[in-house]
């Protein structure tokens, strides 16, 4: 009679892993330095923000979403007409106001921070803009007000 030898038994099967989604990688995002024009975000000696400054900052928003931060410091300036006090405080008003409206679009109240940097650092030499006609200084001042935004932070990189 033929001798019926048994089959091995199966190896047992590897258990199942379960599929962990993989947290999204982020990847550090370039430091960057983005400039308005003051006169574009508000009225000359205005610190609310008027309908051209809030699409901008919507298109900041845009560009920022998605992304965590290590810190975004907003800086306003201004130009030397009037006191120096007076400036360092519209300045700050200015920031606080870019501040907020990025909050208000989701941006993280914890990571950014506004300051006021008045009428220092400007971008015109007293060369430049001697004086004259209050119009023609103005105008000439123009690149003085501004407001910085610096973000560092990290965003999801894009599979």
């Amino acid at each position: 009679a033929p001798v019926v030898v048994p089959a091995p038994a199966p190896a047992p099967a590897e258990p199942a892993r379960a599929a962990s989604p993989a947290a999204p990688a982020l990847i550090p995002m370039p430091a960057q330095r983005l400039n308005f024009s003051a006169d574009a975000l508000f009225g000359f000696d205005q610190s609310v923000l008027g309908p051209n400054g809030t699409a901008m900052l919507d298109g900041l928003a845009v560009e920022l979403s998605g992304s965590t931060f290590d810190a975004i410091h907003v800086r306003g300036y201004t130009d030397r007409i009037g006191s120096t006090a007076y400036n360092q405080k519209l300045s700050l008003r200015r920031a606080t106001a870019v501040s907020d409206y990025l909050v208000s679009k989701g941006v993280a109240p914890a990571s950014i921070q506004a300051y006021g940097e008045g009428e220092s650092n400007p971008l015109t030499a007293l060369a430049d803009c001697p004086g004259g006609k209050r119009a023609a200084l103005i105008a000439c001042l123009q690149r003085d007000r501004r407001v910085e935004v610096d973000v560092q932070g990290t965003k999801a990189a894009v599979r």
